[in-house]
């Protein structure tokens, strides 16, 4: 049986290094110092960060983002601005490392029935796969939404990959493109055995007549946890 925590929303920090020159530098600053700092600013009760796990050394993956944040609140009206703000800060304060680049900085909030919540992060989470993804006409959104609900999540949870799934929407929607976001837990070992694990069920599903036809995939990545925090975040 699922056990959400008492997360509320969540805020995803999408960043990567402007020069990866100096990536080791402000990796060791963005675990260590950037994360703690903006989460106990903001009231996060817990943060994770993750890193694009098939990129190339040295280069941005094609998502365009190397790492990503994710700040677990309990209250996101208070702490979503409180973040925002540090951000903004950061940048004239000098505080944020020379190099750290941010491509996005979205607050959603639970959608759905079944995927609800997110459980606590633990030490056993080694990854994690995120899906940008929406329907292909913005009128189906509740019937696609339920079919995401009642057959595709639970296909993918039920094909090993995943320990859990939680589904997400923007707080503020966008016009155009994909306005929901799944998050889909890794415990075991290789995050790419996850991936591989996952795709092998889509063509299952495609012969059985499972995967709606005005599915939009979006955007995609599997991470992996990163040091010092791993899985189990940052506690304030």
């Amino acid at each position: 049986m699922r056990a959400p925590s008492g997360t509320d929303r969540i805020v995803v920090e999408f960043s990567r290094p402007s020069d990866f020159e100096v990536e080791d530098d402000w990796d060791t600053w963005s675990g260590e110092v950037h994360l703690p700092a903006m989460a106990s600013a903001a009231g996060a009760w817990v943060a994770t960060r993750w890193e694009v796990h098939d990129r190339p050394q040295g280069f941005a993956p094609p998502v365009g983002f190397t790492h990503l944040t994710i700040y677990e609140f309990t209250d996101v009206e208070r702490g979503a601005p409180a973040l925002l703000d540090r951000l903004d800060a950061g940048r004239s304060d000098g505080t944020h490392h020379p190099a750290h680049a941010i491509g996005a900085v979205d607050v959603f909030v639970p959608t759905g029935r079944r995927w609800r919540g997110r459980r606590e992060p633990s030490a056993a989470l080694t990854g994690q796969v995120v899906a940008y993804v929406g329907p292909t006409d913005p009128s189906l959104a509740e019937p696609w939404s339920q079919w995401l609900d009642d057959v595709h999540v639970g296909d993918m949870v039920d094909s090993g990959a995943f320990a859990d799934a939680s589904r997400w929407v923007r707080r503020d929607p966008a016009r155009f493109g994909p306005n929901f976001f799944t998050v889909y837990d890794v415990e075991i070992g290789d995050v790419a055995e996850a991936v591989a694990l996952s795709g092998a069920a889509m063509g299952p599903a495609h012969h059985a007549g499972r995967v709606m036809a005005e599915h939009s995939g979006g955007l995609r990545a599997a991470l992996r946890a990163t040091a010092p925090h791993g899985g189990a975040g940052h506690r304030p």
